[in-house]
């Protein structure tokens, strides 16, 4: 059912985009479905012709079977949605939304107790279709959709404070190369934000210098977990682990935050009358996000 109304949707538009408005749900989102839908039709529904998707012929005889149904399901949705307000659903990247978003967005919720807050995080939050907001952790601006950059990230190696490396004279990159280090390979590499030991020492000037021991974890917030516990290192997203060093838990190693050449982005996609909901939530977040920029080392 989802696939058919994206397909009628694409059709009375014309666009993805429009579509993908309507039914308050990503253009990627509605691209898959469409393909879906063409794949168990295992013909062709749609062409584009300037820039514009029209039906085929088979894709027409379709539109014709469904008269006014959708419009029909449209006209009930509307008389639902106007009984249901407050609702505000956040799909954020999963390790800015654990270690940084879980932090502060009830602050959010208690200036707006009306507002009832939905997070999830997600390790592929363009996916969620039912979302007001979507956050990405992306080395480019993602390719569909209305998408603002809240911030450039930068990378740091990371330790407990009472790691070692930080004791005495200052750290030699032969103690470096000596430490356990942790790496962060995420299942979608670079399109997740993923910033790895190589591309550190590209960044600092290193030849020569071979930092690929350690373990591997799937995901930023668990690194920055087992380093919390254990006597590694870790190349982290100074934002995202800024309460850790605001505590004093964890240290920067001097010298080493570099720009990891990837940013947050953010797109809106309000459900229904959401839009007051959804412009309150991102003026606040840009206001979070711009007071907690961290300086460089």
């Amino acid at each position: 059912m989802t696939a058919l109304r994206a397909f009628e949707a694409v059709v009375r538009h014309g666009t993805l985009s429009a579509a993908a408005r309507e039914l308050h749900v990503t253009p990627a989102a509605i691209s898959h479905r469409l393909k879906d839908l063409e794949a168990a039709a295992g013909r062709d529904l749609v062409y584009r012709q300037a820039g514009i998707f029209r039906p085929t012929v088979l894709g027409s005889e379709i539109i014709d079977g469904l008269g006014d149904a959708f419009t029909r399901i449209r006209q009930a949705d509307r008389l639902l949605r106007s009984s249901m307000t407050g609702t505000l659903r956040i799909s954020a990247a999963y390790s800015f939304a654990v270690l940084w978003l879980s932090a502060r967005v009830m602050q959010f919720g208690t200036r707006h107790p009306e507002i009832d807050l939905h997070i999830e995080p997600s390790h592929s939050p363009k996916e969620q279709d039912d979302a007001d907001v979507v956050i990405v952790h992306s080395d480019k601006r993602p390719e569909t959709g209305q998408w603002t950059l809240l911030f450039e990230d930068t990378c740091g190696v990371l330790g407990r404070a009472d790691h070692p490396i930080f004791s005495g004279t200052a750290p030699s990159l032969d103690d470096l190369a000596k430490a356990d280090l942790l790496h962060i390979a995420h299942r979608n590499g670079p399109q997740s934000g993923e910033f790895s030991w190589r591309q550190w020492c590209v960044q600092q000037g290193l030849v020569g210098l071979d930092l690929s021991r350690g373990a591997r974890v799937s995901a930023e917030h668990l690194a920055v977990e087992m380093i919390l516990r254990s006597p590694n290192l870790a190349l982290v997203s100074t934002f995202s682990a800024q309460d850790h060093i605001a505590s004093g838990a964890l240290r920067v190693l001097p010298g080493s935050t570099v720009s990891s050449n990837r940013g947050y982005w953010m797109m809106t996609c309000a459900q229904g009358g959401n839009d007051r909901l959804v412009k309150e939530f991102e003026n606040w977040l840009i206001k979070e996000i711009n007071s907690g920029l961290l300086p460089e080392d």
